[in-house]
């Protein structure tokens, strides 16, 4: 196999868009080479690459290695598996784990046999079978008189008039209110939801610009007037507010209010989070709870719990705005805390059997991507789990 060829099938597994039958050539062509020299330096550079995923430790690494093994050794001698193991071992001590993967598509071809191979095509027939796509932009939007429009299923253009706005979708897909020379004194107000799978973008009627995650809502007047403009959200929101000097921003959520001028900043309220996060990336916020104020600069985040408001200094905004810009980002993160985040976007159910891995993750992964390939990058951490139809059990 030339060595292109090999080098874009690598390529193509750790991005997840090998078919089945690029697979099965990557393994067959590692089968038959075991000690060819290109093979290592070839996995690396894929394997880093694609290493904006989760850091595997090497102790993990060695843990997947003999447990992949030691699931399949019985079906030759035990000579033959030490071997095996120990090359494998010796040629990629950086990427185990990602050798492992790819025999886990391909394991047939190391032990020979039928029955490894009827168990190979099984695996990659039950991750089909039981794939779920990742969010999109979906949403409903309420009215002042109370009917909805399906955001995702509405055409192009003006959609409705609302007081003094024309609302308008765009050909990207954003809702658009654009005040009119209507003079209408009634205050209408409007609501925006997104579903589980679901986010938004929507530019309200004095041009700030707000991002909706999965699973939150945003209340607003068609028309800002009066001294301030209040807005109230749930879920997890990101402003970027347009300055007005002599009218402050102000986000209400739950008992806290955010209040600003012009700045931009994420707001993460969800429910089943026992911590409520407002982060600062421009401009300046006040931050307010039961009598309890913090000011905030660019960098920090409050952190508010029934203990009342703590700021962190110097905060991952990357980690924070990765949703929106279309990742999911770990920092040490239990798996708890990632499955909340999996359950959101791909609308799914989590359930537990028997105690909780105290694994952490770190890494980075795509939120476009079907929730098998964010799964296998967490199984190579020790994630154990099976999907039924639409709840992910994860097991011990």
């Amino acid at each position: 196999m030339e060595l292109s060829r090999i080098d874009l099938l690598t390529q193509k597994f750790f991005t997840g868009d090998c078919t089945e039958a690029e697979r099965l050539e990557l393994a067959l062509w590692i089968r038959q080479n075991p000690d060819d020299a290109r093979i290592g330096p070839i996995l690396e550079n894929s394997w880093q690459d694609f290493e904006t995923t989760l850091k595997i430790s090497d102790k993990s690494s060695e843990r997947i290695l003999t447990e992949i093994f030691a699931e399949n050794h019985t079906q030759t001698n035990d000579e033959d598996f030490l071997e095996t193991r120990t090359r494998i071992s010796a040629l990629w001590p950086k990427i185990a784990a990602a050798a492992v993967v790819i025999m886990g598509f391909g394991l047939y071809f190391w032990l020979g046999g039928r029955q490894q191979e009827q168990l190979a095509a099984s695996t990659v027939s039950n991750i089909l079978k039981s794939d779920l796509p990742p969010g999109g932009n979906k949403a409903v939007l309420t009215l002042g008189d109370g009917s909805n429009i399906v955001l995702d299923n509405a055409g192009n253009g003006n959609l409705t008039t609302q007081g003094n706005s024309n609302v308008v979708k765009s050909k990207n897909g954003e809702l658009i209110y654009r005040q009119n020379n209507k003079d209408n004194e009634a205050i209408v107000y409007n609501s925006i939801t997104t579903p589980k799978g679901g986010q938004y973008h929507i530019v309200l009627p004095d041009d700030s610009k707000v991002w909706l995650n999965a699973a939150s809502s945003l209340r607003f007047p068609t028309v800002f007037k009066g001294k301030e403009r209040r807005v109230e959200i749930t879920g997890e929101v990101y402003f970027e507010v347009a300055h007005h000097a002599k009218m402050p921003f102000i986000v209400e959520v739950y008992d806290t209010e955010v209040a600003v001028l012009g700045t931009h900043f994420n707001v993460m309220a969800y429910p089943d989070e026992k911590v409520l996060k407002t982060t600062l990336l421009e401009g300046s916020v006040k931050v307010s709870k039961e009598g309890r104020s913090a000011m905030l600069v660019p960098g920090q985040q409050a952190r508010l719990t029934a203990n009342g408001i703590n700021v962190v200094n110097h905060v991952n905004l990357d980690q924070e705005l990765a949703w929106k810009n279309g990742f999911f980002q770990f920092e040490d993160d239990n798996l708890e805390s990632i499955m909340r985040q999996v359950s959101r976007w791909y609308d799914v159910d989590i359930a537990y059997e028997g105690s909780v891995s105290r694994e952490r993750f770190t890494g980075r992964l795509p939120r476009n991507a079907n929730i098998s390939k964010v799964l296998k990058i967490l199984s190579l951490s020790g994630l154990k789990y099976r999907i039924e139809g639409k709840t992910i059990t994860v097991t011990p």
